[in-house]
């Protein structure tokens, strides 16, 4: 870590030696405004790595049918990933996220939906739409947002209602069926009353040949509808009220495609021959649905100034899928590691929560005079969830059904306050108290053998942090933070195999530089930290069953730099880019995990340390002491480039961008098979505006050059994995109103 402290060190040290470029023109990149520390600032002014995604940018990145986990890597340091297709993604930051399938497991990441904090993780698959911008707080944020934020934050804001009348409507249509269609209009209903509602249409046919069935089409499909409806009351100057109600309903015949041997034994990356439009699978049931519906009350009271903000809000989901997960057609030992073949025995099963509510309430008080700027508040979560783990028969009988009801309770106060020195040093302070409790029973249904059982989990702490913000001049700031965070206990239960997890904690250092550019018309932000997590919370998945174990780790040391750079090249043309480096590694001489027990077994990399007979044979235990963390590349890179050509009526554009990702072990154990592999997904935007950019018609694509990596695996049957999506294309038209 040294060596990225000195370069931090080198690259602040010569922040003074700024360009001095005339501009050539009066162009200057726009100001950023995030609302990272609960209200509205500068991205420059903030004493913390934030990155923020435009609307323009987050509509581009999904137009090809995609979800929220087209956004990973365009921002430093971001992954997302699902084993679950469209629901429950799981994000990573700074090589930080949990890679646990339950629908009851928690993240280090908190997913901060208009100023609500969503708990479970199927209720961060809700759909982007309407967006105004997209915010990335990357490190520990556990003072003004508190739970589940040791990695930290992704922050969605959706457009809200003004008093302007304004809309939109977009469709497009593309390949394998893909029809989207998604609008909003809103304005003035009266001097003090504004409404805004929007919604988003999502439809895919089948576009994937089942081998099991002959040729044809057979699965891939799904629709979505999603809708956003806002009312915003001004009755005096003082008070402010938003009250908003949002749903989204989603049906598919599979929630994840499975793919049975998909590696070769003893190679890393898929087998020559895997092609993502043919699976195998016998299992005659499967797919997923899922209903939302949840409001909320946003009151704020303007008392000059001091200002009181209260937030309320409600969530229900009902969901469940289902799919055959071992992705393979059953048959004997011919079947032993070929492409689509399961040996012995088949597994379908499903999960999904029958019964969910989480209620949250958020009350601050803020107030600022010419120096000081400082804020408290009080935070309460309530989720009861009950989720159904089931397995079937490949005929879609049900053959046993377990229930986990879990109970979640938060409770905690926080503060922060900023005060200016002087015109160039400010200082920030933070503390958070937090209160958290946890139960789980294990409820055996028809024909389960699990056996009841119960966790009563609960524990108390403290989060801080400090940080000083120095401005060298106009162009160039830096800033050094000191932070820490802490992730409540855990608790799992599914099919019965009940464990958890104790409180983990991180303490993070970072020191970065912002700077604008060539009088304004570009943008330089990088970071370098060091964090070290106690008591880190990993999953164990598969082994030698379908199952999760928590599992908590001594030590976890990370350390990397991001950097991100932004600059309007000429009139015409803009160029973007950032780098993000994690390095991660586990320290726990005695942590061990099961080895795959996946026919053909997969080839280890790390020392086994004991063997025992196992149901379906021998059990292998690896260390896995001085692993990097699953699911966390070291690299990530993103590129974009805007191009305009101006016309009489308007303009015809061009817009590519390109992000990296290199390998990353998908399980806590490593070995040659089991590996996210490095990859390149390209997009391509070619279009035509009209001269006041209210029309436009263009060619999208997505994966342009159509490459297919593993993204995950399962292995405790064979050597499974699911993949990336592969190449759409497709066209767009929208107008604004």
């Amino acid at each position: 870590m040294k060596r990225y402290l000195k370069a931090g060190a080198v690259l602040i040290g010569l922040t003074p030696l700024t360009y001095n470029v005339n501009a050539q023109s009066d162009l200057t990149l726009e100001e950023i405004v995030v609302t990272a520390q609960k209200r509205e600032q500068s991205l420059q002014d903030i004493p913390a790595a934030v990155s923020a995604i435009p609307a323009a940018q987050v509509q581009d990145y999904l137009g090809a049918g995609e979800n929220i986990r087209a956004l990973a890597g365009r921002v430093p340091s971001l992954q997302i990933e699902s084993s679950n297709g469209r629901q429950s993604p799981r994000f990573y930051i700074r090589g930080l996220g949990n890679y646990d399938f339950d629908v009851n497991g928690t993240q280090p990441v908190s997913m901060i939906m208009d100023e609500v904090a969503l708990e479970n993780s199927v209720l961060k698959s809700l759909p982007l739409f309407d967006v105004a911008r997209v915010e990335v707080l990357q490190g520990p944020q556990g003072t003004l947002f508190g739970r589940s934020t040791t990695a930290g934050v992704v922050k969605v804001d959706s457009v809200t209602p003004s008093f302007e009348s304004d809309g939109y409507v977009r469709l497009g249509y593309g390949s394998r069926e893909t029809v989207t269609a998604e609008g909003a209009v809103g304005g003035a209903l009266s001097e003090s009353l504004a409404a805004r509602a929007s919604f988003k249409y999502l439809d895919r046919g089948k576009w994937i040949d089942n081998t099991f069935n002959g040729a044809g089409d057979d699965f891939g499909a799904f629709d979505e509808f999603a809708y956003r409806l806002q009312l915003l009351a001004t009755p005096n100057d003082q008070l402010s009220a938003l009250f908003k109600v949002h749903g989204f309903k989603q049906d598919g015949d599979q929630p994840q495609l499975f793919y049975a041997n998909a590696f070769t034994p003893g190679v890393k990356g898929l087998r020559d021959g895997f092609d993502p439009e043919r699976a195998s699978h016998d299992a005659l049931v499967s797919g997923m649905d899922l209903d939302h519906f949840g409001g909320s009350a946003k009151l704020v009271f303007d008392l000059g100034d001091a200002e009181v903000t209260s937030i309320t809000a409600y969530d229900t989901i009902e969901s469940f899928s289902q799919a055959d997960i071992d992705g393979g057609i059953q048959g004997g030992p011919e079947a032993i590691g070929q492409l689509g073949g399961q040996a012995f025995f088949s597994v379908s099963s499903g999960d999904g929560l029958s019964d969910h509510s989480q209620l949250t309430q958020e009350l601050r008080f803020s107030a600022e005079t010419d120096k000081l700027f400082y804020q408290v508040g009080l935070f309460f979560l309530d989720e009861d969830i009950t989720v159904d783990s089931a397995d079937f028969a490949n005929s879609g009988d049900r053959i046993q059904l377990t229930q986990a009801q879990q109970s979640t309770r938060s409770v905690a106060i926080f503060g922060q306050t900023e005060y200016h020195l002087n015109d160039q040093l400010s200082l920030t302070a933070g503390l958070r108290y937090t209160d958290d409790q946890k139960e789980l029973e294990v409820i055996p249904g028809p024909g389960s053998s699990a056996p009841a059982a119960f966790i009563d989990a609960e524990d108390d702490y403290f989060s801080w942090e400090l940080s000083a913000n120095y401005a060298l001049n106009n162009s160039w700031s830096t800033y050094a933070r000191l932070a820490t965070a802490s992730r409540g206990p855990v608790t799992l239960g599914r099919f019965g195999f009940v464990s958890q997890a104790d409180t983990e904690k991180i303490t993070s250092f970072e020191v970065g530089f912002k700077a604008e550019l060539f009088d304004g018309r570009a943008r330089w932000n990088s970071a370098v930290y060091t964090y070290t997590v106690d008591d880190q919370q990993l999953t164990a998945t598969g082994g030698t069953g379908n199952t999760n174990e928590l599992l908590n780790a001594d030590k976890v040391d990370g350390s990397g730099f991001e950097t991100a750079f932004e600059v309007l090249a000429s009139d015409n043309l803009r160029l973007s880019a950032n780098l993000s480096y994690n390095d991660t590694e586990i320290k726990d001489a005695n942590l061990n995990t099961e080895l795959c027990s996946a026919t053909p077994l997969c080839t280890s990399l790390d020392p086994i340390v004991d063997t025992f007979p196992g149901f379906f044979g021998t059990v292998n235990l690896v260390s896995v002491d001085g692993n990097p963390l699953p699911r966390a590349p070291e690299w990530l890179f993103n590129f974009s480039v805007d191009y305009d050509y101006q016309l009489e009526t308007g303009s015809l554009y061009a817009q590519t961008d390109w992000n990296y990702r290199s390998d990353s072990n998908i399980f806590l154990y490593e070995s040659v098979e089991f590996v996210a592999e490095s990859r390149w997904i390209g997009g391509l935007r070619v279009g035509y505006k009209n001269s006041d950019e209210t029309l436009d018609i263009a060619v999208i694509g997505r994966n342009i050059t159509d490459e297919i990596v593993a993204d995950g695996a399962l292995d405790f049957l064979n050597q499974t994995a699911f993949v990336n999506e592969p190449a759409f294309w497709g066209i767009e038209f929208s107008k604004r109103f």
